[in-house]
């Protein structure tokens, strides 16, 4: 992670157009080599005294806002912020820059920072996935925006994991759901890997699910239908076999009425003991 935010880093630098400025004189009590304060406060950073880099990287932007350093400075900002896991504050700065500095030539890269500030905060497959969405949103809006650039190369690697993320999702909800025999519930979920997410891990194990559903709720067309979808693009999987085995054998249809048996046995049990319970 260090070195990709240090590749991060780098990436800005380098687009960064360098333009030689007439030098603007201050109040005594101001500096007025916005270079050198520039050159200072990179260094503060560099040396892990994020504090002491940030105010000296916000005096330049407040004094020197018409020159270059002024919004390379503000650009700095939000990365420090987003290099500390400052990720509110950091948003907040790349607000300001794009409101003062739309034509800067580094717009591309604020947008591409919004996108990770909002990457770095996606959760696990079993947590909400707003920020996974939000940062999808972002990432396709670099691409189709900027599609020659750096950032570009990266939205598209980071748009295929942010997919397995959100088809992970819909997988663990689709469990879920099954475990509790809602096969309609988890039928739905499961059509969404199929549908948005095709081309993630998780679309093999899908078809399966959706094979396994449609021979508990007796559709055996449908579900033969599937295996023979997942056969032909994944006949070595294990998934395969497992959903070939559901329909090419009896066992499973056996299985399936000694569940149907034992879970109204259990549910009968729990009747009759809260029946006699005293409330």
């Amino acid at each position: 992670m260090k070195l990709f935010k240090f590749v991060v880093l780098i990436l800005f630098i380098f687009t960064f157009s360098c333009t030689s400025e007439k030098q603007i004189v201050f109040n005594e009590e101001k500096i007025s080599d916005p270079k050198k304060m520039y050159i200072d406060a990179f260094s503060l950073y560099q040396s892990g005294k994020y504090n002491e880099a940030l105010d000296l990287f916000e005096k330049i932007e407040l004094n020197f806002s018409h020159l270059s350093y002024g919004p390379k400075s503000l650009l700095m900002i939000s990365y420090i912020y987003y290099d500390r896991g400052k990720f509110l504050e950091s948003l907040q700065s790349i607000k300001r820059f794009k409101k003062f500095y739309p034509n800067h030539v580094n717009y591309d890269y604020a947008e591409y920072l919004i996108a990770l500030n909002l990457y770095d905060q996606i959760n696990d497959a079993s947590r909400d996935q707003r920020n996974s969405k939000l940062a999808l949103t972002q990432f396709k809006k670099i691409i189709k925006k900027y599609p020659n650039t750096d950032y570009a190369q990266d939205a598209k690697y980071k748009v295929d994991l942010i997919n397995e993320q959100l088809a992970g999702k819909e997988m663990y909800i689709a469990r879920y759901y099954m475990d509790r025999f809602k096969w309609m519930a988890a039928l739905i979920r499961l059509n969404n890997i199929v549908t948005k997410y095709s081309k993630t891990i998780f679309i093999d194990e899908a078809l399966h699910r959706i094979v396994e559903i449609n021979y508990r709720i007796g559709n055996i067309p449908e579900a033969k239908k599937y295996a023979s979808i997942l056969g032909y693009n994944s006949n070595d999987s294990d998934w395969y076999k497992k959903s070939y085995n559901i329909v090419s054998e009896n066992k499973f249809i056996d299985k399936i009425k000694k569940e149907k048996k034992s879970s109204r046995y259990v549910n009968l049990k729990k009747k009759i003991k809260n029946f006699f319970l005293v409330k």
